[in-house]
């Protein structure tokens, strides 16, 4: 019999866990929020150490620090060597969606097996507004909440060292995913370990009303049952350092301050359940149905409590072995309807917003009951299993159902408003106005209230060809993987993305920018380009001279300083970092008096007609200093590690370009260490080799 019921709940489990992971992987889009620039972010990341993206090095820098909002980014960056950005994300959301249920699975399994039931309410919490939110890391985070605590509650009368080193890798994971279920997970485990030493210490002392033992005695092995929660509690110092050196960076860095929500809101989101519902109310009445199921359950374990007390007073059991009254009223699984008041205050009192980030009262409401589950026991015939897991299936089904429906409607809108052709062009810099919107929906016929399903979609339109992007809310912030550069925001952008909410507000930009594409749902402009100056470009050679701005230029070259700007149609630098210069290193300086150096990147545009050409560079180190140089030019690397000794010698690299989409654009970088820490650039020419336009310098004539 146990066999076929365990059968049955073995077959149940998957079933549910395919039913809910088929919108998944049946939809083209999976709709959420912030789920987009996720995966541009990752890919950002992916690609930052390659120099031919050379918008993605100048507009980002790495945040590269430990801070716990990583687990999702690190996901979806190794992910995307092996497969496409949509099914990286794809896997993510898979983790999400099957990770809870089976955790709630194990953890229910590991404390109170009778209530392991209630893990399929897993399938409906799975399915919540932080996950259409996009909020990877946190939906992660929940899951390793409940695989630790369980695993600590199966140990925790027989720690060994290698369970404390298992529970810290499991903390640390859960740190590095989200820093709320991080300290949830260190208080509730506090607290646990707490509330069952001092349960069975009291029950020592004063669980029965005659003993042989002294009182003296009893409390001293009273006190002895708490040396393991204290030994255990002194083996979490490092994770309470952990917590609290982040809460005190949060602290100075963001202020303890938030915005709250009112109590109308706090009680309208409470009871309404609403941590559960994303795009329509529709998912309301599931919410307070399944409200309306706890509070039942609730009151039958509070019966069942006072019925269990009632029977055993009237019992012999109860003269024979003098057993205080307390001791059933009193459950170990009562520190889980303790911490689930706790976790209800927090939400109640805590700010919706403040430090890093917001959303801080719908994550307690999420832990609110699945922390309680322990606590209930009503199950006492497999009938009432059968009955509860009925409610909880239907339940999960339904809101599943209303899940298909807005992503089916929404995938429409989603492929509408990714159909804009034109942004075929590597290294660009992509804006939208605005920069997140939440627009009104054509196939759902009104606009998503909770969630902006449209929100960052441009992102996935940027996941390629090294398109950096200026609207990307994730670099303005300091926990997630990118930071935009002190000027990064500042370069204007190539391509706009305008939705239809502003389309009102083009005329100012139709005069720098032409249109290219648009859909229902938004129009994609690009910056019009002056073609290649004629008065610069019309002989058959065009030399470059590099050089400080004290330097003496070479007879029909054109100079170039650190501050020659790129100037459409013409020539210049594209980054700003080469011209940091060396300011606080003087010495520097005077090392290369004929060259234009840097540490970082270079990035070099000549305006140029379409054709084949022969470009020959030159560089020369100084008296001390040798060189590495490294150069990209068409996507190519045309010049790989030269290395260039010390000393005043110059040396020519040449190679071949065809040039389709008339500009050369030139990555100089050095990769050295050591004292090959930067590269120097002394100048190059451009020779004609099909016959194609004739140069002439500027000012030149025939008779020259």
């Amino acid at each position: 019999m146990k066999a076929r019921l365990l059968s049955v709940g073995y077959i149940t489990v998957i079933v549910m866990l395919v039913l809910h992971l088929l919108p998944v992987w049946g939809f083209k889009y999976f709709p959420t929020q912030d789920g987009a620039s996720h995966i541009y972010n990752s890919y950002v990341v992916k690609e930052y150490h390659n120099h031919e993206n050379y918008r993605l090095r100048e507009v980002y820098e790495l945040n590269a620090t430990v801070f716990p909002n990583w687990t999702s980014h690190a996901l979806l960056l190794l992910l995307l060597y092996v497969f496409p950005p949509l099914i990286c994300e794809k896997i993510v959301l898979t983790l999400c969606i099957g990770l809870l249920p089976l955790s709630l699975l194990y953890f229910l399994n590991s404390v109170e097996k009778r209530n392991i039931v209630f893990g399929l309410l897993g399938f409906l919490y799975a399915y919540n507004y932080l996950l259409h939110m996009g909020f990877y890391n946190f939906v992660l985070s929940m899951s390793l909440f409940f695989f630790t605590l369980g695993y600590w509650w199966r140990i925790k009368d027989k720690l060994r060292l290698i369970d404390i080193v298992v529970i810290y890798i499991l903390l640390l994971v859960t740190y590095l995913t989200h820093y709320h279920s991080y300290a949830l997970l260190i208080m509730s485990l506090t607290f646990f370990a707490l509330f069952l030493s001092f349960h069975d210490a009291l029950r020592g002392i004063w669980g029965y009303k005659e003993t042989a033992q002294p009182l003296a005695q009893r409390f001293k092995d009273g006190l002895t049952k708490l040396k393991p929660a204290l030994t255990f509690i002194g083996s979490l110092i490092p994770a309470y350092f952990i917590l609290f050196s982040y809460y005190f960076y949060l602290s100075n860095a963001h202020g303890t301050g938030g915005e709250h929500k009112g109590f109308d809101w706090l009680n309208d989101y409470f009871f309404g359940m609403k941590s559960l519902v994303s795009f329509r109310d529709d998912h309301v009445l599931i919410g307070r149905m399944l409200l309306v199921f706890f509070a039942i359950v609730f009151l039958l374990t509070i019966i069942g409590r006072i019925r269990q007390c009632a029977q055993f007073r009237e019992s012999e059991e109860w003269k024979e072995t003098g057993e205080r009254l307390w001791m059933r009223i009193v459950s170990q699984m009562d520190g889980f309807l303790i911490m689930a008041i706790f976790i209800t205050a927090m939400y109640f009192i805590a700010p919706w917003s403040g430090y890093s980030g917001g959303w801080i009262n719908d994550r307690f409401h999420l832990y609110i009951f699945l922390v309680l589950l322990p606590f209930f026991a009503v199950n006492v015939h497999r009938y009432v299993n059968y009955g509860i897991a009925g409610v909880i299936i239907v339940l999960s089904l339904w809101h599943l159902g209303y899940n298909v429906h807005t992503y089916r409607l929404l995938n429409r809108d989603i492929a509408n408003a990714l159909l804009l052709e034109g942004m075929s062009e590597e290294d660009t810099i992509l804006t939208s106005e605005p920069g997140e919107w939440g627009g009104f929906s054509d196939s759902l016929g009104f606009t998503p209230k909770y969630v902006e399903p449209f929100g960052h979609i441009e992102c996935l339109l940027a996941v390629k060809k090294g398109i950096a992007y200026l609207d990307n809310y994730e670099a303005d912030t300091d926990h997630f993987p990118l930071q935009y550069k002190e000027t990064g925001k500042e370069f204007p952008a190539d391509y706009v993305i305008i939705w239809r909410t502003e389309y009102d507000d083009v005329v100012g930009l139709e005069e720098e920018y032409e249109l290219l594409n648009s859909t229902d749902y938004n129009r994609l402009y690009r910056r019009k380009r002056a073609t290649p100056d004629s008065e610069i470009w019309s002989g058959g050679t065009v030399a470059f001279d590099m050089q400080p701005d004290y330097g003496q230029t070479a007879p029909g070259h054109i100079v170039i300083h650190t501050d020659t700007v790129y100037t459409d149609g013409q020539y210049g630098w594209l980054t700003q970092s080469e011209r940091d210069g060396f300011e606080n290193e003087p010495e520097v300086s005077q090392l290369y008096e004929d060259s234009i150096w840097g540490a970082e990147d270079g990035v070099f545009r000549v305006a140029l007609p379409n054709g084949t050409y022969e470009v020959i560079c030159y560089f020369s180190a100084s008296e001390s200093e040798p060189l590495e140089i490294n150069l990209i030019a068409g996507g190519e690397k045309q010049i790989q590690r030269l290395r260039i000794p010390a000393g005043n010698e110059t040396v020519e690299k040449r190679y071949n370009i065809t040039i389709t989409d008339e500009h050369l654009t030139q990555v100089i970088y050095t990769r050295g260490k050591g004292k090959y820490k930067r590269w120097a650039w002394s100048g190059f020419t451009i020779l004609s080799t099909d016959g194609g336009p004739n140069f002439r310098l500027s000012g030149e004539t025939d008779e020259q």
